[in-house]
C-alpha cells in the first residue's frame, strides 16, 4: 500500500515538473514526464488502456516506440511493451 502511494506521487511529481520544465530547449521535460507515465502505467490499468488506444490512433509513433524500446531501461521497456496495440496477451 505504501509502495504503491510512492510510486503514484512519485509519477504525478515527474509529470507535474516536467510539464513545468517542458518549454526549455532541452528536453529534460519530456524525459520527465516519459518517466512519470512509466511509473503510473503498472499502477493505474486505465491509464495503460488509454496508451494502448493512443497507439493504437498513432501507429508511426507507436512502431517508432517499439524500434527504440531495446535501448531504453527495463521499466521504460516493459511499459512499451504491456501498451502495444498489436501485442497479444
Amino acid at each position: 500500500m505504501i509502495r504503491r502511494s510512492v510510486t503514484l506521487v512519485g509519477g504525478v511529481l515527474l509529470i507535474v515538473a516536467g510539464l513545468l520544465v517542458l518549454p526549455l530547449p532541452v528536453p529534460v521535460g519530456l524525459l520527465m514526464i516519459i518517466l512519470g507515465v512509466s511509473l503510473l502505467v503498472p499502477a493505474i490499468p486505465a491509464l495503460a488502456r488509454y496508451l494502448k488506444r493512443i497507439r493504437r490512433r498513432y501507429p508511426i509513433t507507436s512502431q517508432r516506440l517499439n524500434h527504440i524500446s531495446p535501448r531504453l531501461p527495463g521499466f521504460v521497456r516493459r511499459v512499451i511493451e504491456e501498451t502495444d496495440p498489436d501485442r497479444r496477451s
